[in-house]
């Protein structure tokens, strides 16, 4: 960026989409301009600047991670104790999940800059090595936003009608705790469990 002139004064046109009209009409603001423009150690702090902001708002946020792939053996011996947790299971046809944002996967990491065509800052979370893409994740980013996926503390409430069943692993115990906390709170959820299928390296869900 630094090499180039062009970016370099996109770089310049995006920092001051940020200042206030009354800063920008201010005299010594031109000579600002002028020292990110001629200097790169001026120009480098902006940026370093800029960046630590982004990422202290990205802290702020909380991840969902969810899957369209409930019978994975692999998500189930990674995320579940080795099939003794349980899985839950969304509609997709409500606000809130339908903010979730599928994952892309590459083998290197994602180039953004602000003043770019594709200025998404979530794009940089929103990416993971190929190696991961087996699992067709999707994300859900919770923030102090408005809309759908706005945080209430450390959670974003779900809406209601958008858990649709509980899913038991294979190798779950007794599923009796689980029966009486969805007898107390939510009696008409469906209860669900992965079975192994016989003679296969596969699951599949039973009722």
């Amino acid at each position: 960026m630094l090499e180039d002139p062009v970016k370099r004064e996109e770089m310049i046109t995006f920092f001051r989409r940020l200042v206030s009209p009354e800063m920008l009409a201010n005299p010594l603001h031109a000579g600002y301009d002028t020292s990110i423009r001629t200097d790169d150690d001026e120009l480098t702090k902006k940026v370093e600047i800029y960046s630590r902001g982004l990422a202290e708002q990205i802290r702020k946020m909380r991840v969902y991670c969810l899957s369209v792939l409930p019978e994975s053996t692999l998500m189930w011996s990674r995320y579940s104790a080795n099939h003794r947790g349980i899985c839950l299971e969304f509609d997709k046809n409500n606000a809130l999940i339908e903010k979730a944002r599928p994952v892309k996967y590459r083998d290197t990491y994602p180039e953004w800059t602000p003043q770019g065509a594709t200025n998404d800052p979530l794009a940089l979370v929103l990416t993971k090595s190929k190696d991961w893409c087996y699992e067709r994740e999707f994300r859900i980013m919770g923030s102090l936003q408005g809309g759908p996926a706005k945080l209430d503390g450390d959670f974003v409430p779900l809406p209601d009608g958008a858990l649709t069943a509980i899913i038991l692993g294979c190798e779950s115990p007794d599923q009796t705790e689980l029966m009486n906390i969805v007898n107390e709170h939510a009696p008409s959820l469906t209860i669900k469990r992965m079975a192994r299928v016989p003679n296969h390296y596969k699951l599949a869900i039973t009722i």
